[in-house]
């Protein structure tokens, strides 16, 4: 289940989102940054049996048209399930509940599992940023941008094998 973070899941929003496995795809947060975000109501939880076990945010680019800025789970490419279920509720909150009309991200070139996740659930590369970001090493790397529009997850959904 998807819900808004709330003040007493802060630490576990840092832990997950600092956690070695993610410093290599997953920009630091700024001081304060996970409370701000809290507050707005833009950073959402994934629970499993009333314990959270990942976290997304999201940023309104423009009226309609948002961005997954962060998506991170405690037990990923373990084949549970637990990411897919977790992106079709963020799918579901926003082309359903907060009328998106596309919802966009990035993903670095080399990280080869979210490309594979991702395009599974639809989205579609739109091009390349080179050198877009530069990780605490120092080393730049290539970003690949994603997008999936509000009509074609209706379509998918629509179908009868279309995610669910």
């Amino acid at each position: 289940m998807i819900v808004p973070a709330c003040p007493e899941h802060v630490s576990f929003v840092h832990a997950l989102w600092t956690a070695d496995c993610n410093s290599a795809y997953l920009d630091p947060p700024d001081p304060g940054e996970i409370e701000a975000l809290q507050a707005e109501g833009n950073l959402l939880l994934w629970m499993e049996q009333n314990t959270p076990s990942g976290f997304a945010v999201l940023t309104e680019w423009l009226p309609d048209v948002w961005g997954l800025r962060e998506f991170a789970v405690q037990r990923p490419g373990q084949g549970t399930g637990q990411g897919r279920s977790f992106l079709e509720a963020l799918l579901i909150e926003v082309f359903d509940h907060r009328h998106g009309h596309r919802l966009g991200l990035d993903c670095t070139a080399d990280n080869t599992r979210a490309i594979r996740f991702f395009q599974k659930a639809g989205f579609v590369q739109e091009g390349v940023w080179r050198e877009c970001w530069k990780r605490s090493d120092g080393h730049w790397v290539d970003c690949i941008f994603y997008a999936l529009l509000a009509r074609e997850w209706r379509e998918e959904r629509a179908k009868p094998s279309g995610r669910a």
